[in-house]
């Protein structure tokens, strides 16, 4: 992961350009280089272990005389991309990721993200034409912002940079804020907390051509299955070979370390890379026998299937909230992720067995299950044996749950409005739609349209069922892109760079082109992904389970009644700064904190980190 930054039609020397590239260094690493570039100024920063062929490589900024690229980049699926670009005459002019970009524009100028298979960021200047292309991949696991002043245009890795290129890091926006706080995160990552600075959303592309700059989308998930698909053993065996090319492709010239779990996804990872005779090395967190998070017992199996050690970190040596309000105060936003340190003890753990790529079952989740939206295509189509047989598997969890899963996904939203209003009570109107912070204030969220934020975001991509448009949401939303990009910037500073073969675009495309059924069946999930990791994982391990494992519920409501006492002194130091902004009110949160005191509040605990870091960050920005 790298730092980038472009500026496009500023008149030099730009002094905006000087404090932007103090940020995105720090944002990036040891090894940088900034310079002009007819009438823009590129510059790319990264750390020095990254110039390693497996990772970032050697060069910066690439620059074949006619184009010159900026690329956070790492490359997957070299092989195929060889040979499109044999065809058409082209060939990269050295080996780094700059350099096969440059030439797949030459061969298809912006149709280019169409050939591309990777974790990317990158923008591209034709130097003949001053022509510029940014573009950003599918699964936006490389951050990438924009932002205008006046004609001139700037793109970067980091969006506090940007802010300081306009001018105005002091300039936030509100509403933004106010949705971290809120937990309407559904569709963070369209804006940031700075006016004036956008993300570029994952699968989208942005060309700037004289003053004309557009925006669009290059890649959207499948929205139709296969209407012939394959019987599901034959699929397995066909889904094997493409997990195997996701997999192999992302693994490092050395030892490469799988962050596993006991569950099927990071298994799966671990299985198809030994199974491709890679050193793989699993690095997994030990609950005690009596947490819902234990898992030691499908760990052992899978590691052992493979006689592999497994490098073991205790839960109870990693902290979840320390150091909160100083880490709050030095990011370029808000904390968008409550299991950072969580994920830093697994970085250091791949370090320890001498890794600095460690491949994770990310993923796995989003595609290969479904939640109980199925019993809303179940009725719609007529099938009422089948809703009542899983209404009747579900009742367990009440008639409100029943309701949102069945019910709200066929109610026509006017219905839903008119029941709302003649209730006085807020009615989900998406199934997947977030609970509110309790104490955020309801005037603050009307005004800024926190909620319809969200729904436009839910609303944007269909389908033939539910299920199918709500697996095509979990890979799309641009929330996930959010947390994830902020994710791999904590972990590039501990030295690793995580990959997800689970999120591969290859992966992606073949999974959502099979059948709901393949998803869920009954009790059953994922029944695609074990079947095609058969004899590669033990089968203990990918029998169907009786209840959920893994759970980190036990750890966090743990570690909040050891560590939150001490950012409550902070906070209750000084006023709050988001009530200041109308957005929390200072009263409901004290009772909601005082709940959480007496015991009786530990649900709390997702929407009080919610609180903290925005405050803590809003803190950090009144003391720069």
């Amino acid at each position: 992961m790298s730092g980038l930054l472009v500026a496009v039609g500023t008149a030099a020397p730009d002094p905006g350009v000087g404090a932007a590239w103090d940020r995105t260094r720090g944002f990036g690493g040891e090894v940088a280089e900034l310079r002009p570039v007819g009438e823009a100024v590129m510059g790319v920063a990264r750390r020095d272990w990254q110039a390693a062929p497996d990772l970032a490589g050697r060069s910066l900024l690439v620059d074949d005389g006619e184009i010159v690229v900026a690329a956070d980049a790492t490359l997957y699926g070299h092989d195929a991309l060889a040979d499109a670009l044999n065809a058409r005459g082209e060939a990269p002019r050295g080996p780094d990721p700059g350099h096969w970009i440059a030439a797949a524009w030459r061969a298809w100028g912006p149709g280019l993200v169409d050939h591309l298979l990777g974790d990317y960021a990158f923008v591209l200047l034709e130097r003949p034409t001053g022509r510029l292309l940014a573009a950003r991949d599918p699964m936006g696991n490389r951050p990438l912002f924009h932002a205008r002043r006046g004609s001139a245009l700037a793109l970067g890795s980091s969006s506090r940079a940007l802010a300081l290129w306009r001018g105005t890091p002091g300039e936030l926006d509100v509403a933004t804020l106010g949705a971290q706080v809120a937990g309407t995160l559904l569709s963070m990552g369209t804006s940031t907390v700075y006016a004036g600075v956008e993300a570029l959303r994952p699968g989208f592309l942005l060309e700037r051509d004289g003053a004309r700059v557009s925006v669009r989308r290059f890649w959207a998930p499948p929205a139709d299955p296969d209407p012939r698909p394959l019987p599901l053993d034959e699929a397995a065996e066909a889904f094997r070979e493409v997990l195997s090319r996701a997999v192999g492709d992302r693994l490092g010239h050395g030892a490469t370390s799988v962050w596993m779990s006991g569950g099927w996804d990071s298994t799966a990872v671990f299985g198809t890379g030994r199974a491709l005779g890679a050193d793989l090395r699993p690095v997994s967190i030990r609950y005690p026998p009596d947490d819902p998070g234990h898992e030691d017992p499908w760990i052992e199996a899978t590691a052992g299937r493979w006689d592999t050690p497994v490098e073991w970190i205790d839960s109870g040596d990693i902290p979840l909230l320390d150091g909160l309000e100083r880490r709050a105060a030095d990011a370029d936003e808000p904390p968008a992720h409550l299991y950072e340190l969580w994920n830093a003890a697994l970085a250091r753990g791949s370090r320890r067995v001498g890794a600095r790529i460690a491949l994770d079952g990310c993923g796995g989740d989003n595609l290969f299950q479904v939640s109980d939206v199925v019993l809303a295509d179940a009725l719609r189509s007529g099938r009422l044996p089948t809703a009542a047989r899983l209404a009747r598997a579900r009742r367990s969890l009440g008639w409100r749950y029943l309701a949102r899963h069945a019910l709200i996904p066929l109610a026509p939203p006017s219905l839903l409005r008119a029941v709302e209003q003649a209730t006085g009570r807020n009615v989900p109107r998406h199934h997947m739609e977030l609970a509110r912070t309790p104490w955020v204030s309801e005037g603050f969220v009307r005004r800024h349209g926190l909620r319809e934020r969200d729904l436009t975001v839910l609303r944007e991509l269909s389908a033939g069922s539910h299920a199918q448009a709500e697996n095509m949401l979990f890979v799309s939303l641009p929330a996930l892109a959010w947390g994830g990009a902020y994710m791999r910037g904590v972990l590039l500073r501990e030295g690793v760079e995580a990959r997800s073969p689970l999120l591969d675009r290859r992966v992606v495309d073949f999974a959502l082109r099979r059948p709901v059924s393949d998803r869920v069946a009954a009790a059953e999930t994922k029944m695609l992904l074990r079947k095609a990791v058969e004899g590669w994982v033990p089968d203990e391990v990918l029998a169907p389970r009786s209840h959920r494992t893994g759970v980190t519920a036990g750890y966090s409501v743990r570690r909040f009644r050891d560590e939150l006492p001490i950012l409550l002194e902070a906070v209750e130091a000084a006023p709050l700064r988001v009530a200041e902004l109308g957005i929390v009110d200072a009263v409901g949160f004290g009772e909601a904190v005082e709940r959480w005191r007496s015991g009786a509040g530990d649900h709390l605990r997702s929407d009080l980190f919610a609180t903290l870091r925005v405050e803590f960050w809003l803190r950090g920005q009144d003391g720069a």
